[in-house]
């Protein structure tokens, strides 16, 4: 963290992004995406449970100059993806652990779209991201649709994995292959019967 005039420069190193903040009006602006600020109300109504993932605004609506339609962005950090029941809590809190015993997921995060008039969340990566955004809406899923959405995160999950959006002409690359061995391991296990004649 660097402090000039009015303005400290704040450094997230685990994953590779800058912020300022402004000392005179308050506000944390975003260095790697223009005219966007870190918002003060972090729910935005989907992934409930989800503890990781910042949520950005765009500056034209602290200005007011329009405030149709403008996206705001949601900036996931990249890692295993658990979720943890509480007994004393109505709804599943998921956690992203970004170091696994093989691999660090250090710099690596997604970024995806609130779009507001299609009312859903958008991946802006190509197969990787939508994977990651079925994977989390599919943990952070509840039997009740999302406030945001007005779908439950599974339906969701299983738009996204049937989209075009997942599927590649090129070879998955470690991260993809990552997301997909999550997904395997929560789906349900198919056994037929009886299991001698598989």
């Amino acid at each position: 963290m660097l402090k000039e005039n009015n303005i400290i420069h704040i450094y997230l190193s685990r994953l590779g992004i800058a912020f300022k903040y402004n000392c005179d009006n308050k506000i944390i602006t975003s260095r790697e995406y223009s005219d966007m600020y870190i918002d003060e109300d972090q729910w935005f109504g989907t992934l409930t449970g989800l503890k990781s993932g910042l949520l950005l605004s765009p500056i034209a609506i602290i200005k007011q100059n329009n405030s149709h339609y403008l996206c705001r962005k949601l900036i996931v950090p990249f890692g295993q993806v658990q979720a943890i029941k509480k007994s004393n809590d109505d709804h599943q809190t998921v956690t992203i652990e970004r170091k696994s015993s093989s691999t660090s997921f250090i710099h690596e995060y997604f970024v995806f779209i609130l779009n507001d008039r299609l009312r859903i969340l958008q991946p802006t990566d190509s197969p990787t991201g939508w994977l990651y955004l079925a994977l989390l809406h599919a943990m952070t899923s509840h039997s009740l649709p999302d406030q945001y959405m007005g779908m439950t995160g599974m339906e969701r999950c299983f738009q996204l994995l049937h989209s075009a959006g997942c599927w590649s002409a090129q070879p998955y690359d470690s991260i993809t292959r990552n997301i997909l061995l999550q997904i395997a391991t929560i789906s349900p296990k198919v056994n037929f019967y009886p299991e001698h004649l598989t």
